[in-house]
């Protein structure tokens, strides 16, 4: 799927996706998240969503594994995740489903919708409070709703944020927790296109050779990260999302 799509493009449209991966490297130096918010929007211009996602799988993995397994103590965080891991990986599969077996004009308008909210919540993040008691539902919950938007789009993150900062975690514990949720949930994404034969080995070639122009903007982007407010770029990817968004909607309907 994804090797033959890449291949059907014309010169300056590789060259776009390349720009397009560097410039999500740039965006994750800076801010230390976001790489599905900048690059599905971007890729979804030249590829359909699946196979936008799934040339998105190896570069998710890869650039979450070192945040994952940085400051040690990686299994309790496991244990403190495992409210969402449980109900994350399961959803997963299903999303992953409905993004292969739903109409492509049904998938484009249902994620446009679904980008253009997540922008908006996300620019306006409530301000919301979990209590400890409250674990053993609003985990599973943010594991549900963050595995079946994954598995559409490969956007995991803005439940799992929401969920993070409602308890209250602090800065290092919140980087480390969404480093092992996304590594989780791209790995699971990985395994269950490649279960449905949607993703061959070919195509883990392909998406493992987008890594190097993300690797080649992580640094300028930590460069850039000390004349830039994060928050100011932050608000720069949510607006390029809601963009995206609003594509996918325009394409919904011609």
């Amino acid at each position: 799927m994804l090797t033959h799509a890449i291949l059907s493009l014309p010169p300056l449209a590789w060259a776009a996706l390349v720009a397009a991966f560097l410039f999500g490297g740039v965006v994750k130096g800076i801010v230390g998240i976001g790489l599905p918010l900048v690059l599905v929007p971007l890729t979804t211009q030249f590829l359909d969503v699946p196979a936008a996602i799934a040339l998105l799988t190896v570069p998710m993995i890869a650039t979450n594994i070192g945040q994952a397994s940085e400051g040690g103590h990686t299994i309790a965080a496991i244990r403190r995740l495992a409210p969402v891991l449980v109900t994350l990986i399961p959803a997963i599969w299903i999303g992953v489903h409905l993004l292969l077996g739903i109409d492509r004009r049904l998938l484009n308008g249902m994620l446009g919708v679904t980008f253009v909210i997540l922008a908006v919540l996300l620019l306006c993040l409530p301000r919301m409070r979990f209590s400890p008691a409250a674990n053993w539902w609003s985990g599973p919950l943010a594991g549900l709703i963050a595995g079946l938007l994954g598995g559409m789009s490969a956007m995991f993150g803005p439940p799992m944020i929401v969920w993070l900062v409602g308890r209250g975690t602090n800065p290092d514990t919140f980087v480390k927790s969404m480093a092992i949720l996304a590594f989780a949930g791209s790995a699971s994404l990985l395994l269950a296109l490649g279960g449905s034969g949607a993703m061959a080995w070919s195509d883990l070639l392909v998406s493992a050779v987008a890594i190097i122009p993300i690797q080649l903007g992580l640094p300028v982007g930590r460069w850039l990260r000390r004349g830039i407010k994060p928050e100011v770029f932050r608000v720069g990817v949510l607006v390029l999302l809601a963009l995206g968004g609003l594509d996918l909607l325009r394409r919904t309907w011609l």
